[in-house]
């Protein structure tokens, strides 16, 4: 009898909650509440391009022409957004003028003429490595290894050293360095991981192996996507000068004739990457979500549901390197990109190399593993069942299927903060076994934590604490990178035995974990024709690639919220007392938690994006921009309308 009145009674509640949600926001008074007033969404805005540029002449070497534009509008409010679409094109074209190349710089006598043109120090020929890149220089039987008749490998740390970073977010295709090359130098550095000795490319200035290994819980609950959206973007981004504005799908043909390419981790498919998760995030700013009430076992309604977010967070890090200062070898093929580039600028084709080898490279690196892990909390039920948010705080993380029933031990003794945390964590230290490779200290899971996985969630047992877990995996092979991430999905925590299988994997396919930068135009050789030319067009480039997606080109946000620009689609991240495309609607709690009444935020506007630079006079130079407040009333933007430069 008391379970059909208590059956009734939240079936009363249910009706209440989704006829409040039709009916409007009358009051008991009869007068409208303003906090729950919705507002119209602004309409779609569909992606906008310029009109091409004319065809640059046709090019009498490669036959080939190009032609580039920009993008005016980014897609927005559910609008069509600018994927897939390049800024760049070329076609074939026929000349009848004859192809003139200037002939390479003969050698000295002092050196070896590779078949390629290019030249090396003749005591590098027949010593058993491919100094040439080609392999002309080997034609012969090796005279004097450097070596000896020692044979040490090059691995993966040494040999992907130094690859690029893109300043939008992006991996970039191909690696600009040569780090087979050796200059003839037998240096060597021991292996602690696996106690061997491992051979330094010319390029590696310093190689370091040092196994760290590190696990973090975020230390509070996001109670909405917008700060963690801004941490996850901002991480992502080399630079955040501009905004957040990030692109991750390369729109640009490559410059490669094959489809090799040099990745920083593992090549899992988009689904894997931190590309995804932001993707994943963003959608639960813009949406409501919904909870569900039981009405009987398997008959459900839906009222408004709300979620909260926590991040774990764990690398193992191997190595770290720096590169030489000077006389780095970059690749040939590297070479031969930059001397097709034309000396008169053309946007595109400067563009098809940024997206090849990065806005940067890296000049100092650490390389291992890393993951992240995002849980999408079910805050509603954490609350209905008289769990205090701040009780699964500091790395307490209920995982996908832990029932609310299950929260509580059959003693009746509830599981306390601690416990949780031992359940959800990967418990990895830094007590490395070198003998072994990466072994770790085993974390011992409690019994109780079995009892805390129910994987039958539509049944009686209840609704799960956690609704989702965003997973990113970064580095090792990728059969113990996706074998990581099922488990997580499929049981909401990873084992030690399996994360362990993943480590071992991570020297062989390492993915940078953090670097410092130096701008992709400083390794053209200054000994290159046009060198000065190509260095200031790359620069140029490069800043105008950043301002070709900016979020400049997008409408402004309505109630102080944060424009970001994810792979050609503006995004508006919200102010937790918001909610909507534009953040236009006020929550219906949002007193509640959060000091600032609806009435006393500010309303932003966006600035457009910058003329162009005024001509030189007096020895300086000026740009101006205006400030866009479109559907906002009373808004103003926070800078200035001029910039000033020398020149």
């Amino acid at each position: 009898m008391r379970s059909e009145v208590a059956a009734a009674l939240l079936l009363v509640f249910c009706a209440v909650a989704v006829s409040v949600s039709v009916s409007g926001d009358e009051n008991r008074t009869g007068k409208r509440d303003t906090r729950e007033v919705k507002v119209a969404p602004p309409d779609p805005v569909d992606c906008a391009w310029s009109l091409w540029s004319e065809w640059t002449p046709c090019n009498s070497c490669t036959k080939i022409q190009h032609r580039s534009r920009s993008v005016e509008v980014f897609g927005q409010f559910g609008g069509k957004p600018c994927q897939g679409q390049p800024i760049g094109e070329q076609q074939a074209c026929t000349i009848d003028a004859v192809c003139e190349q200037a002939l390479p710089p003969e050698c000295s006598s002092t050196e070896f003429t590779c078949e390629s043109g290019a030249c090396i120090k003749l005591r590098l020929s027949c010593n058993g490595d491919y100094d040439c890149e080609d392999g002309s220089d080997e034609d012969c039987e090796p005279v004097r290894k450097p070596c000896g008749t020692k044979l040490y490998d090059t691995n993966e740390q040494g040999r992907t050293a130094g690859y690029g970073i893109n300043i939008l977010g992006m991996e970039p295709r191909i690696n600009p360095f040569n780090n087979d090359y050796f200059n003839g130098m037998c240096n060597k550095v021991k292996n602690t991981n696996n106690n061997e000795y491992n051979r330094l490319p010319w390029n590696v200035g310093l190689l370091n192996y040092e196994t760290i290994a590190e696990e973090t819980v975020s230390k509070e609950i996001y109670e909405d996507t917008y700060t963690l959206l801004r941490e996850l973007m901002t991480e992502t981004k080399l630079t955040v000068s501009a905004g957040l504005n990030l692109k991750y799908t390369p729109t640009e043909k490559s410059m490669a004739k094959s489809n090799t390419t040099v990745s920083g981790g593992v090549g899992l498919d988009a689904e894997y990457d931190r590309t995804q998760m932001i993707k994943e995030v963003s959608e639960y700013s813009t949406i409501k979500s919904t909870c569900i009430c039981h009405r009987h076992r398997k008959d459900w309604t839906k009222v408004q549901w709300n979620k909260s977010f926590m991040r774990v967070n764990g690398h193992v890090q191997l190595s770290t390197y720096r590169m030489r200062s000077r006389d780095l070898q970059v690749a040939g093929e590297f070479l031969e990109h930059v001397k097709s580039l034309p000396l008169e600028y053309e946007k595109g084709q400067y563009f098809s190399f940024l997206e090849d080898y990065g806005t940067h490279y890296t000049r100092n690196g650490k390389s291992g593993g890393e993951y992240q892990l995002v849980y999408v909390l079910n805050q509603d039920t954490i609350k209905d069942k008289n769990l205090n948010i701040r009780e699964v705080d500091q790395g307490v993380i209920p995982f996908k299927f832990l029932s609310t029933t299950h929260i509580v031990e059959k003693s009746g003794q509830e599981l306390t903060e601690r416990k949780l945390q031992n359940c959800i964590k990967v418990g990895i230290s830094g007590n490395f076994d070198t003998n072994i490779g990466i072994g770790g200290d085993a974390h011992i899971r409690p019994g109780y934590c079995k009892d805390t996985v129910n994987k039958n969630t539509d049944e009686k047992e209840g609704k799960a604490l956690v609704d989702k877990v965003i997973t990113v995996v970064r580095g090792g092979t990728l059969e113990t990178a996706v074998a990581m991430r099922t488990q997580i999905m499929k049981e909401g925590l990873v084992d030690i035995n399996t994360y362990q299988n993943w480590a071992r994997t991570v020297g062989d396919a390492p993915a940078l974990l953090s670097s410092e930068p130096e701008p992709i135009q400083t390794l053209i050789p200054l000994s290159m024709p046009d060198a000065n030319t190509r260095r200031l067009n790359m620069q140029r480039a490069t800043q105008e690639y950043e301002a070709e997606y900016s979020v400049c080109k997008c409408k402004p946000c309505h109630n102080g919220g944060t424009l970001a620009l994810l792979d050609g689609k503006c995004l508006c991240l919200c102010l937790p007392q918001f909610e909507g495309l534009a953040c236009q609607d006020a929550k219906a709690d949002n007193n509640k938690n959060t000091k600032t009444p609806v009435e006393s935020v500010p309303q932003e506007g966006n600035w457009s994006c910058w003329a162009a630079w005024s001509g030189c006079s007096g020895g300086k130079r000026i740009r101006t921009r205006s400030c866009n407040t479109q559907g906002l009333s009373g808004a103003t933007c926070s800078g200035d309308t001029v910039a000033e430069d020398y020149c």
